[in-house]
């Protein structure tokens, strides 16, 4: 038999670094004759090294993984190079010898103790082997070797994937709360350890635990800047969490975190002003200006949706990776400040400058509520029937968008027959029956809009806007008042501090009459949203309270806005205002 070929035998090690070393060495072909040699560079592989690569490699084809392992270890730690450690782990994942992969990832941080790889491997086969109770050591390590707040809470943000045990928080635990009581230890180390235990009491549901732990994080190291990170989750299920936010941060990636967060939690007016200001302080990031051009719009503010929007299309770079996408997202909200302001035709060639196919679905919906706004609402509702598209819920889709349409046409006895045949097509949609259930509201059968809506919490227990639309239905009537806090409540506790939900709490605490507690919570949900029906409601508790100039003041600016609201004018009625 002939001699097996080293070509045949090294085609991996050809790539480490160390044999890459002596083919640097090798000067240009196309070097000047007259040019000095560049100096000669030793290889790292010795006549040692050669062999055990070789022999390992030799007892790897004829499966011999154990011994290829441990000869391709000791070559490791006696060079030191990342590369060898890199494939000795390998050898032992291929081997399924998830022990011996773990034992090589030891020693490969005791070779190169800064090997960010090495301690990331170890860390993802502790999690995949079991070994919790060990990991709060090499976790906090990572975490110390971040260089940011940032940083390290991108890391904790992969916890759930990389501990995916449901026993996570009691494996953990312990040694995390040694950790972090540790008065022996670095004060930032004691504070990371108490930042790990609120992430995992986040992922538990325990959310005054994880208040409770940062709360603790901020005081052990004051410098640690990942509490603040940690906060921007937590705010949209705890209020408390505010007072840990770094609102005197001058780091940009943090406060445009914080901008997206308020903007994900529905606080459209606050995350308008942050962004805002970003735009005046970095006037060369466009995402800034089509971030105001959404915020704006969302708020009713066409005007200032218009000129944001305008000012992203116009500087948004020929180069830009996906430039057809984001010229037809902005394109599509231009299109409705176009229509907020009336301007209906001018809205409808906007929107024929969308042209990405991706969107082609929501563009023709935006053509079609447009043809219904002129008049033209059999048009519209063909339209909708006919939706681009195709898949497993287009039909779905093209059925709620003609729902839509006719909502919109005030037509809500057809849309609620058309959602009834839906119903009965597909009697467990939540989605069908949610929408059912609000139009059985509007045409005031609570009963019926009630089976629904416990129709709905029983298949998808998490649902909040059902249990939110219960409560607020409730105590719009003045019924089962303690009930209807209830859910909302438990709205709150599931989708978190949605404006809309606050405000139904403060609506049910008005029809208790704990005006205190509801001018409280009305303030907080208009202050986070500039909405409507929140202002009227906050303006009827002022009324009651005796501030009349103020509510007043408030309905009339809101009336400027949105003057045809249906809630507001109701309002206004109510209080013998014109």
């Amino acid at each position: 038999m002939p001699a097996p070929s080293l070509r045949r035998l090294l085609p991996w090690a050809l790539a480490l670094p160390l044999l890459a070393q002596a083919q640097a060495a090798s000067p240009p072909v196309a070097a000047a004759a007259s040019a000095p040699p560049p100096p000669v560079q030793s290889s790292a592989l010795d006549a040692p090294l050669f062999y055990q690569l070789l022999i390992a490699e030799l007892e790897l084809q004829r499966g011999q993984p154990g011994v290829a392992f441990q000869v391709l270890l000791d070559a490791a730690r006696r060079t030191g190079d990342e590369a060898l450690f890199r494939r000795v782990v390998n050898v032992a994942l291929q081997a399924r010898a998830g022990n011996e992969a773990l034992q090589a990832t030891r020693a490969w941080r005791q070779a190169l103790p800064e090997s960010t790889e090495a301690l990331q491997t170890q860390l993802q086969l502790m999690a995949a082997l079991g070994q919790l109770g060990e990991l709060p050591g090499p976790l906090l390590d990572w975490l110390q070797q971040s260089p940011d707040g940032q940083a390290r809470a991108q890391h904790l943000a992969t916890l759930p994937r990389l501990v995916r045990q449901p026993n996570a928080f009691d494996a953990l635990e312990p040694g995390l709360a040694a950790e972090r009581d540790n008065a022996a230890a670095r004060s930032l180390r004691r504070s990371l350890a108490a930042c790990v235990i609120a992430q995992l009491a986040q992922q538990a549901g325990n959310h005054p635990l994880m208040l409770n732990q940062l709360r603790e994080a901020r005081q052990l190291d004051a410098d640690n800047q990942l509490p603040a990170w940690q906060a921007l989750d937590l705010a949209r299920h705890l209020p408390a969490a505010e007072e840990l936010i770094d609102r005197g941060s001058r780091d940009p990636a943090y406060r445009l975190a914080w901008a997206r967060a308020l903007a994900r939690d529905q606080r459209s007016v606050e995350s308008l002003a942050l962004f805002q200001t970003l735009a005046a302080e970095q006037p060369d990031e466009i995402g800034h200006a089509y971030a105001i051009g959404s915020l704006a719009l969302d708020l009713r503010q066409p005007k200032l949706a218009e000129s944001a929007l305008r000012d992203y299309l116009k500087r948004l770079p020929e180069s830009h990776a996906n430039r057809q996408a984001a010229q037809a997202s902005a394109l599509l909200l231009l299109s409705q400040a176009l229509e907020q302001q009336g301007q209906l035709k001018e809205a409808a060639r906007v929107l024929d400058e969308a042209q990405d196919p991706q969107r082609a679905l929501e563009v023709a919906f935006r053509r079609a509520l447009l043809q219904a706004r002129l008049g033209e609402l059999e048009q519209a509702r063909a339209a909708a029937r006919a939706l681009p598209g195709d898949g497993p819920d287009i039909e779905r889709r093209r059925l709620l968008a003609e729902v839509q349409i006719l909502r919109e046409a005030n037509r809500w006895k057809d849309a609620h027959e058309l959602l009834g045949q839906a119903v009965k097509a597909e009697p467990d949609n939540t989605d069908l029956l949610y929408e059912h259930a609000m139009s059985l509201e509007r045409l005031k059968q609570f009963d019926d809009m009630e089976r629904q809506l416990r129709r709905v919490m029983e298949l998808e227990p998490r649902h909040h806007h059902a249990r939110n639309a219960l409560g607020y239905s409730l105590a719009e009537r003045g019924l089962r008042l303690a009930e209807a806090r209830e859910l909302i409540e438990a709205a709150l506790e599931i989708g978190g501090q949605e404006p809309a939900i606050v405000d139904s709490l403060g609506w049910v605490a008005f029809r208790e009459g704990k005006l205190d507690e509801a001018e409280t919570l009305l303030r907080r949900a208009y202050r986070a949203r500039l909405d409507t029906e929140i202002a009227a409601h906050l303006a009827e508790v002022l009324w009651a309270r005796g501030n009349q100039e103020e509510a007043r003041r408030l309905l009339d600016e809101t009336s400027a806005r949105d003057g045809s609201n249906e809630v507001l004018r109701s309002t206004r009625r109510r209080l013998g205002l014109r």
